[in-house]
C-alpha cells in the first residue's frame, strides 16, 4: 500500500462514517484514493468550513472529527477551526498536505509551516517523514484527540510520503510504538470525602456545570442524580448548556456576562462553589482578582491539570473525569447518609428564578416601540421583530422534537442561550472560548450530518453569515434537514452593543448597511427561503420551514436596536449586572 492508502485504512478502522474537507495539489494522491475507495468524504466549499464541520459533528456525537486540506492556504485555513476546538474541548484529527520532504524548507510552491503556526492551538501536532511512521503516528494522534481532556490534532503528509510505498512489515508493527507512557492521572477517590465534608457544612451550596460534564460520557446523567439526591443548586456555563434540563427546579439556568440574574446573584452569595469541568473563563468570572477575593470556598474539579488554579485559586483540587467525580461523589454520600439542609437557600433561589424567567419572557415580547439609538443607526425598512421573540417562537414551535441548537457567535447566541430551553447534552452547540464569527453554518452542516434524524436548528447574525455562507452549497448537495435563521440586524450587533454602552454611541465600522437580499443568497443555492419583518411572517414562515423536507432559510428582519441584558461590564462581578428597569 501507499501512505494514502494507509491513511485510508486507518480511518476505516476507526469506524469514521463523514472526513470533511478540501483537495489541492499536495493531497491529490490521497483523494485520488479516497476516489477509487468511495470513502464517504463531504466536500466543504471553504477548508475553515471543513475545520467546524468537523467541529459540528464531534459536537453532536462525543466522535472525533476528521477533515482534511492540502498545503500552504490550505492548511492555514483550518487555523481558526482548530483554535476554536481547542479552547472548547472538541475532539477534531486535522490532516494537512505539505510539499515534498526534499523541498520542505525552501520556500516550495504552497509551503507554509503548519506545524509550527498550529503548535499553540492543538494538543499536538506531527510532521510525519517517512511512510514507515503513518500508522504508528495516526493511532497516537488518534488517541490524543480523545485522551484526557479532549482537543485537535493535526497531522502534516508531504506529498510524497503519501505516494511512497509502505513496507508490509510497518503497517503490522504495534501502534503502540510511537505512543508515550502517560502516568495515571489522579482519580477522586482520596478527594471526595473532604468534598462531602465541606457540603455538609455549606449554608449555601453552589454547582457550576461546565463543558467538561458535557464531553464526559454518562456524566450528565450522574448530575441529574446528584442534584435530586442532594437538592443541590446548580447552574451552566454557555458551554456547560445542556448538561442538566432547564426544566429541572433546581436549575438555575446559565451564569456569566449575560447570564439569567438569578444565578449570577447565586454566585455571589453562595459560600461552597463546587465547579465540575470548567475552566473559569473571564466571561464567568470578570476580574480574578475580585471574584477570588469573595469569601467562599472553592472546590475544582477538572480533567485537565492546567487549568485547576489558573485562573482562580481554589481550595480542593481534583484533576478528575467529570463521570469519575460524580461516581465517587454519590458513592460517598451514600455510604455517609448524606443529608442536605439547605431548604432556605433554595427557597430563595426558587423565588428569584421565578421573578426573572417572568421577566425574561416579558422583555421578550415583540414590540414597536423602539427608539433609535445614536445619529445615523436606524435604517428604512427595518422589521420590528425582536431577536427574543423570533427565538422563542421557534423554541415553542420544535419543543416537542428537542432539535439541536446551533449559533453562530454574536448578540443572537446570547439571545438563543437565554431564551432557547436545551434540556440535554450535545443539543446546544457553540463557539464559546474562541468566539469565532462563521462558525455556525459549517458547524451545523457537521451536527446535521452526524444526525441525519434529528432537527437542527441555526441561529446566525447577518454578519457571522456572511463569513461562510458558502457552505449552503453542501446543505442543498446533501439535502440536509437543516433549518437556518438569519438574525438580520445591519449590523454587527455585539460589537454595536459595547459601542453604545461604553464608547458613547460611537458606531465605528459596525453598521452593515448594504446587506444582500439573503432570500435571493439562498435560492441562488436551490435553498427554499422567505423573509419575514413582522410576527405574521415570522409564523408563516416558520410554518413553511418545519414543513418542509430538507434545508430551508428564514430571514428574519429585526429591530437592530435592541441590546442583550443583563450584562455585567467588563472587569466587574457577577452581581454588578445591568439589568433595565433595576436598579
Amino acid at each position: 500500500m501507499n501512505g494514502a492508502q494507509v491513511i485510508l485504512q486507518f480511518l476505516e478502522s476507526k469506524g469514521v462514517e463523514h472526513v470533511f474537507g478540501y483537495p489541492g495539489g499536495s493531497v491529490l494522491v490521497l483523494y485520488d484514493e479516497i476516489h477509487k475507495a468511495e470513502f464517504p468524504h463531504i466536500l466543504t466549499r471553504h477548508e475553515q468550513g471543513a475545520a467546524h464541520a468537523a467541529e459540528g459533528y464531534a459536537k453532536a456525537t462525543g466522535k472525533v472529527g476528521v477533515c482534511i486540506a492540502t498545503s500552504g492556504p490550505g492548511a492555514t485555513n483550518l487555523v481558526t477551526g482548530l483554535a476554536d476546538a481547542n479552547l472548547d474541548s472538541v475532539p477534531v484529527l486535522a490532516i494537512a498536505g505539505n510539499a515534498a520532504t526534499t523541498a520542505i524548507g525552501t520556500d516550495a510552491f504552497q509551503e507554509a509551516d503548519i506545524n509550527g503556526i498550529t503548535l499553540p492551538i492543538t494538543k499536538n501536532n506531527y510532521l510525519v517523514k517517512r511512510a514507515d511512521d503513518l500508522l504508528p503516528i495516526f493511532e497516537e494522534a488518534w488517541a490524543l484527540t480523545t485522551e484526557g481532556r479532549p482537543g485537535p490534532v493535526l497531522v502534516c503528509v508531504p506529498k510524497d510520503v503519501l505516494a511512497a510505498q509502505v513496507s508490509p512489515s510497518a503497517t503490522k508493527a504495534a501502534a503502540a510504538m510511537f505512543l508515550r507512557h502517560r502516568p495515571p492521572m489522579r482519580r477522586s477517590a482520596e478527594a471526595v470525602k473532604e468534598v462531602v465534608e465541606v457540603l455538609s457544612k455549606a449554608q449555601r451550596p453552589l454547582l457550576m456545570a461546565g463543558g467538561g460534564i458535557v464531553h464526559s460520557p454518562g456524566a450528565a446523567a450522574l448530575l441529574r442524580r446528584l442534584v435530586a439526591t442532594a437538592s443541590l443548586p446548580v447552574m451552566t456555563t454557555l458551554m456547560g448548556k445542556g448538561a442538566i434540563s432547564e426544566d429541572d427546579p433546581s436549575c438555575l439556568g446559565m451564569c456569566g456576562m449575560h447570564g439569567f440574574p438569578q444565578a449570577n446573584i447565586a454566585l455571589g452569595k453562595c459560600d461552597v462553589l463546587l465547579a465540575v469541568g470548567t475552566r473559569f473563563s473571564d466571561r464567568v468570572t470578570g476580574d480574578p482578582k475580585h471574584f477570588n477575593a469573595k469569601k467562599r470556598f472553592i472546590i475544582h474539579v477538572d480533567i485537565d491539570p492546567a487549568e485547576i488554579g489558573k485562573s482562580v485559586k481554589t481550595d480542593i483540587q481534583v484533576e478528575d473525569d467529570a463521570a469519575d467525580f460524580f461516581e465517587h461523589l454519590l458513592a460517598e454520600m451514600a455510604r455517609q447518609g448524606f443529608k442536605p439542609s439547605w431548604s432556605a437557600w433554595n427557597q430563595e433561589l426558587a423565588a428569584l428564578t421565578a421573578k426573572y424567567r417572568a421577566r425574561l419572557a416579558k422583555m421578550a415580547e415583540n414590540r414597536a416601540d423602539a427608539q433609535p439609538r445614536g445619529e445615523g443607526w436606524d435604517r428604512e425598512g427595518a422589521g420590528k421583530l425582536s431577536p427574543k421573540f423570533v427565538i422563542r417562537q421557534l423554541a415553542a414551535r420544535t419543543a416537542s422534537s428537542e432539535p439541536i441548537v446551533v449559533t453562530d457567535v454574536g448578540q443572537h447566541q446570547m439571545f438563543a442561550a437565554q431564551h432557547f430551553p436545551v434540556h440535554s447534552p450535545r443539543h446546544w452547540i457553540t463557539s464559546g472560548g474562541l468566539g469565532t464569527m462563521g462558525f455556525g453554518l459549517p458547524a451545523a452542516v457537521g451536527a446535521a450530518v452526524a444526525c441525519p434524524d434529528k432537527l437542527v436548528l441555526l441561529f446566525v447574525g447577518d454578519g457571522g453569515f456572511q463569513m461562510t455562507m458558502q457552505e449552503l452549497g453542501v446543505i442543498q448537495d446533501l439535502r440536509l434537514n437543516l433549518k437556518v435563521v438569519v438574525m438580520d440586524n445591519a449590523c454587527l450587533g455585539m460589537v454595536r452593543q459595547w459601542q453604545e454602552l461604553f464608547y458613547s454611541q460611537r458606531y465605528s465600522e459596525s453598521l452593515l448597511m448594504s446587506n444582500p437580499d439573503f432570500v435571493m443568497v439562498a435560492q441562488a443555492y436551490g435553498i427554499p427561503a422567505g423573509r419575514a419583518a413582522n410576527p405574521q411572517e415570522l409564523a408563516a414562515q416558520f410554518d413553511a420551514a418545519l414543513s418542509t423536507d430538507g434545508p430551508y432559510l428564514v430571514h428574519a428582519v429585526l429591530d437592530g436596536n435592541e441590546n442583550v441584558y443583563p450584562i455585567i461590564p467588563p472587569g466587574k462581578q457577577s452581581t454588578d449586572m445591568i439589568i433595565p428597569g433595576e436598579e
